[in-house]
């Protein structure tokens, strides 16, 4: 059954699943068994309001804890891709990174029994500079992406990025959806409201009222977290020496995350980013 997923009764939520220290602050680091307990709490939260999600998995945390990937299939999310190791699509070569998002589909499509279509780049790297990244994507069978923010950021976005979903033609003939994150606008420019951060200091008026804004202009709203957002006593458990300016960055709101993430599952009807990206027409775009 094809859905109209433009009634406003509809959001897509989506989950990076990935680990602070090692996404965050060193990729070198090993994906701790803290990052596995958040995605349990998560999944037990998700179950008890029974909404399914997708969740853009990273590939070395799937490699460790293989057995929350089955139970994240098994329960009835969707799996996409993250990417193996979470670098940034801007520090990698076109081969490292058709090597690195190879290798977390692969992982992927092995543990759950089935293809891996979607895919979020770390930090939403894909930005004016690696454009290139989608004639890699397309070719790896991947058949949506959800990383371009249509924002001005000094880390990341592309301004003049259309606010809706597109349907990307590229230069070898392929194709692939493009879900951008959610905006609104105002003095002129796209604002971000679509989550993580955003949502850790947004009141949860605003963050319904910007729902309803995206909705009334004829948009999904697509909104994006981690798992770790929800663990509010993360910081005073780390052995690495964050800087206070980092700690308050990344930590201030994630106390007051989960209520207002629950309601959205409440007030909403979720659905997952493939039936968006698949189930509906949307316009050509030449990026």
């Amino acid at each position: 059954m094809v859905r109209n997923l433009k009634e406003p009764s509809c959001i897509v939520v989506t989950v990076d699943i990935e680990d602070w220290p090692q996404s965050t602050w060193d990729h070198s680091l090993e994906i701790t068994e803290r990052a596995a307990y958040n995605t349990e709490k998560l999944l037990e939260l998700l179950s008890v309001h029974q909404q399914t999600v997708t969740m853009f998995v990273l590939g070395k945390f799937a490699e460790k804890f293989p057995k929350i990937i089955k139970r994240i299939a098994s329960e009835g999310h969707e799996i996409a891709s993250h990417g193996y190791g979470h670098i940034e699509i801007f520090n990698q070569t076109p081969l490292q990174f058709r090597k690195d998002i190879g290798r977390a589909k692969e992982l992927l499509e092995d543990l759950i029994g089935k293809p891996v279509i979607g895919y979020r780049a770390p930090d939403f790297s894909i930005i004016s500079s690696t454009i290139w990244a989608f004639e890699i994507l397309a070719e790896q069978g991947y058949e949506y992406d959800s990383s371009v923010f249509p924002i001005i950021s000094a880390r990341y976005g592309i301004a003049s990025w259309p606010v809706f979903p597109v349907c990307m033609q590229l230069k070898s003939g392929r194709s692939i959806v493009e879900l951008p994150l959610s905006t609104i606008k105002a003095f002129g420019r796209n604002w971000p409201v679509s989550g993580g951060g955003y949502h850790r200091l947004l009141p949860s008026q605003i963050i319904l009222w910007a729902i309803k804004q995206v909705h009334q202009a004829g948009r999904p709203f697509i909104a994006y977290c981690h798992p770790y957002e929800f663990d509010a006593l993360e910081f005073d458990t780390l052995k690495n020496k964050i800087p206070l300016k980092t700690r308050l960055h990344q930590g201030l709101g994630r106390q007051s995350f989960q209520p207002k993430f629950e309601k959205m599952l409440s007030f909403f009807e979720i659905v997952q980013a493939r039936h968006v990206a698949l189930e509906q027409i949307w316009p050509a775009y030449t990026p």
